[in-house]
């Protein structure tokens, strides 16, 4: 089966530091693919080297078997890739509405001329993008508060509304940067759920997260960096018995593994 994404001794060099030493990841379609690792492991500078926000020193990376290193991030936003950020990038003080419908920017054919004339093709975008963004918000939840600020959302909400409008670029994968950070358990647990549901709804999805419990509970596989270098890859339970992985992102002597009563196992302090 060919992947949906693939990545190729994929390299990103800052100077002398080695960020992205040879990764190679294969992300298949219907999967739930997880990225983990120490601070610093280079988790981040893999989806931005993917999404073009960064160059690649050297390596390749394959969209649906065709070559997409460099491309701009507009491009790769065309092709299907969507993602959310570390921090969170809304337009704070535009609405939840508004916020939704500048991810459809992308497949608008408006130009500025339409615009200024309100041609018929300027109407035409604005029934499209008012109509998938309302669809949009009820597909997340977010129906009811979409006059809201999006500042005036409490957090987890605010990292809905970012998978929101990344939703609206209609994308066949979708890369989220650490989704749970910040959030409270009961936030957390809802993200968890949402995740699965668009997954089910047939979504392709790539998960950076700290938090084990999110990560061994919703991933099919998970891929270890640590200094840039993929040391591990498999399903959460390979990944939990590897002793490599124990010492490099949690520390020699600093762990143990219990099991989680929610499902799979989870990393537990000592």
């Amino acid at each position: 089966m060919l992947p949906l994404l693939e990545t190729r001794s994929l390299c990103r060099y800052f100077g002398g530091l080695k960020a992205l030493e040879k990764v190679d990841i294969q992300v298949f379609d219907g999967e739930i693919f997880g990225i983990i690792g120490p601070n610093g492991a280079g988790k981040t500078t893999l989806f931005n080297v993917i999404t073009g926000f960064l160059e690649a020193t050297s390596g390749s990376v394959l969209f649906k078997g065709k070559q997409i290193t460099n491309l701009a991030p507009e491009r790769i936003a065309r092709l299907g890739i969507a993602r959310t950020f570390q921090n969170i990038r809304l337009f704070k003080h535009m609405t939840v509405l508004e916020n939704v419908r500048v991810g459809f920017h992308i497949h608008t054919k408006t130009s500025i001329l339409d615009a200024f004339l309100r041609s018929r093709t300027f109407w035409d975008d604005e029934t499209k993008t008012m109509q998938r963004s309302l669809d949009i918000l009820r597909r997340v939840g977010l129906v009811e508060q979409m006059f809201y600020t999006a500042s005036s959302l409490p957090y987890g909400m605010q990292r809905k509304l970012e998978i929101a409008r990344a939703l609206a670029s209609d994308p066949v994968l979708l890369l989220l940067d650490e989704p749970a950070a910040g959030m409270n358990p009961k936030e957390t647990a809802d993200l968890v759920e949402f995740i699965r549901k668009l997954n089910k709804e047939g979504l392709t999805i790539m998960i950076i997260e700290h938090d084990m419990k999110v990560i061994m509970n919703v991933c099919h596989r998970i891929a270890v960096l640590n200094y840039g270098v993929k040391i591990c890859e498999g399903t959460p339970t390979d990944v939990q018995c590897n002793q490599e992985v124990i010492e490099a992102y949690l520390g020699r002597g600093r762990v143990s593994f219990g099991k989680s009563q929610e499902g799979p196992l989870e990393f537990l302090p000592l």
